[in-house]
């Protein structure tokens, strides 16, 4: 019995903190501009959030329900939990239209000398076939974290050290 209770408060606890990873990442990634360097793995993360944070408030009945509580406060906590999981995916569903827009690197025009990981390159944000308006067209410093995550900021090349860059043709 007592192994089943530490079972459960280890699935509640790791549901807890996946959904605060999956919370925190999405506000943080509205301030941040730290981006997935791939979209293979944007797509994978992705996947794994949408299909797990409804998993995961599921989970979190393991620990809420106890066993002091009466069938109709157990009916509560369990109907509440649905509907907060179907929100919650309705949410995220609303939410992939808007991952139809994406950055796209066009080209590099410099690279750092001390850091090749580190470049100026020219990026475009279009919604593909669902907006009809040419896409923005903008020039970003792309600095390489990982080989997962780069940080992008926006850049003024005419203010830029040339002597710290090579020119890409």
């Amino acid at each position: 019995m007592i192994l089943i209770q530490r079972l459960l408060k280890i699935i509640y606890w790791t549901s807890i903190l996946l959904l605060s990873f999956w919370i925190l990442t999405a506000i943080f990634g509205i301030f941040i501009p730290l981006e997935i360097s791939n979209n293979h793995y944007e797509f994978i993360y992705d996947s794994i959030r949408f299909y797990g944070f409804p998993i995961t408030i599921i989970l979190t009945l393991s620990g809420t329900i106890k066993k002091k509580d009466t069938p109709g406060t157990i009916a509560t906590k369990v109907f509440t939990t649905i509907i907060i999981s179907v929100v919650a995916v309705f949410i995220m569903i609303m939410t992939l239209f808007t991952g139809m827009c994406d950055w796209t690197t066009d080209k590099v025009f410099f690279e750092n000398k001390k850091n090749a990981s580190t470049k100026i390159v020219q990026r475009s944000f279009g919604c593909g076939a669902t907006d009809s308006s040419p896409a923005t067209i903008k020039v970003f410093k792309i600095r390489e974290i990982t080989s997962y995550l780069i940080w992008v900021t926006s850049v003024d090349t005419t203010k830029i050290n040339k002597s710290e860059w090579t020119r890409i043709e």
